[in-house]
């Protein structure tokens, strides 16, 4: 492998990745400023969060027919139309007074959302060898993470200084100029395969129907939906269980939720070196969420001080985030060679149902005054998400599992 090689593929990986942190960023731009709106709008924080739910669903239901299409019509024009559309939807969103356009222009931001997961893996398929193909995922995965850290430490502050509705404006242009860099890039995120292994393979025409119904495909769907679930579960209201649990302040368990997101981002960069060494992925992802789901039941069942409760959900978060350049690796390895970005944009569809069920499951169950069930039920979820992992290779073709054994 040449030099200019691998400086592509680094090339390529930095601009992706950039990508998908504003598809993360752009997720958690509005949620903080909840409260301005509040104020703002005089309604309620149900119909503010209809605004974020309405988003997820939309992205989640646009992701397949954009692999689809990604795949036929080249995946870098969507990618960078989507951001685009993305960023002067959120642009707009700056200048509304009226929740009604707020759920119209989330809508739009969130179909073009779609498009990451898809185009974002369709790219990296494409350009990186699948000698590293692990530490690509890992860092693509990564960038998104990182965006979902960073949102609210960037939009609180500016919306203190200059209002929410300039600190939304200031979101949206830094998403047109991560837009515009991936333009001037444009030639440098083709999709043809370059590895000559590859050229000479015949082509195949995978149909929508084949990957709709593909086993494995459809038990990696499943890892998605239950993961997700557990995940956002966890991110919207674990910390309101823990201070009905422990007693303890608000202000004292507020480091609990950056903890867990860390965790999940050096997991990441962690399981990304190990998915380009370890054969047996499968394996890993299940390790990862059978620790996350063991964790999370020691939490619940133990009454731990909390130091130990803050260092329990960073590794709740490891655990958790390790898994995912493995999946991504599965993923690949059980998906026809031409049709990455429908396999991974049927998958990534139940990363949105999940994204959606999983904090309503969870908020009812507090509701309910179930306070140690809404720590359980994350627990079993990950648990599930395990299950389907393991069988997701059990049920793939000779060719896929000879795949990943050489990957």
């Amino acid at each position: 492998m040449t030099k200019k090689f691998v400086a592509r593929e680094n090339q390529v990986i930095a601009l992706i990745s950039s990508g998908h942190f504003f598809s993360h960023f752009f997720i958690l731009v509005l949620p903080p400023l909840f409260p301005l709106m509040k104020q703002e709008f005089g309604v309620s924080y149900t119909m503010l969060g209809g605004i974020s739910a309405i988003y997820a669903a939309s992205s989640g239901l646009s992701q397949y027919p954009i692999g689809y299409l990604s795949d036929r019509l080249g995946a870098r024009a969507f990618l960078i139309g989507g951001l685009t559309i993305i960023s002067l939807a959120f642009i707009a969103m700056g200048f509304t007074n009226s929740i009604s356009a707020f759920y119209a222009l989330a809508i739009i931001a969130g179909l073009a959302d779609g498009v990451f997961h898809p185009c974002d893996y369709t790219i990296l398929t494409a350009a990186v060898d699948k000698a590293r193909a692990g530490r690509a995922y890992a860092i693509h995965a990564f960038g998104g993470f990182s965006g979902f850290a960073i949102a609210p430490m960037v939009m609180v502050p500016l919306a203190t200084i200059w209002g929410w509705q300039y600190a939304v404006i200031t979101g949206g242009l830094a998403g047109l100029l991560a837009a515009i860099i991936l333009l001037i890039n444009f030639s440098k995120l083709a999709t043809a395969n370059t590895q000559k292994s590859d050229a000479s393979k015949p082509q195949q025409k995978t149909s929508a129907r084949a990957i709709l119904t593909s086993l494995p495909l459809l038990f990696m769907f499943g890892f998605y939906v239950f993961s997700s679930m557990a995940n956002m579960g966890i991110t919207t209201h674990a910390v309101s269980a823990l201070i009905e649990i422990t007693g303890l302040s608000f202000a004292s368990v507020s480091a609990i939720l950056p903890a867990y997101l860390w965790g999940i981002a050096a997991g990441i960069l962690a399981g990304g070196y190990v998915a380009d060494y370890i054969r047996r992925l499968e394996v890993t992802a299940c390790l990862g969420t059978f620790a996350s789901s063991i964790i999370l039941l020691m939490i619940a069942l133990v009454h731990l001080p909390l130091a130990l409760l803050i260092a329990a959900f960073f590794l709740t978060g490891f655990a958790y985030g390790s898994t995912l350049a493995s999946r991504d690796v599965v993923v690949r390895a059980v998906s026809p060679h031409d049709a990455i970005g429908q396999a991974f944009g049927f998958v990534n569809t139940g990363y949105g149902v999940g994204s959606a069920i999983g904090p309503i499951l969870v908020g009812w169950i507090l509701d309910q005054g179930m306070l140690q069930t809404a720590l359980l039920v994350p627990a079993f979820l990950f648990f599930m998400s395990m299950v389907f992992t393991a069988t997701a290779l059990k049920a793939s073709t000779p060719h896929s599992a000879k795949e990943l054994a050489a990957s």
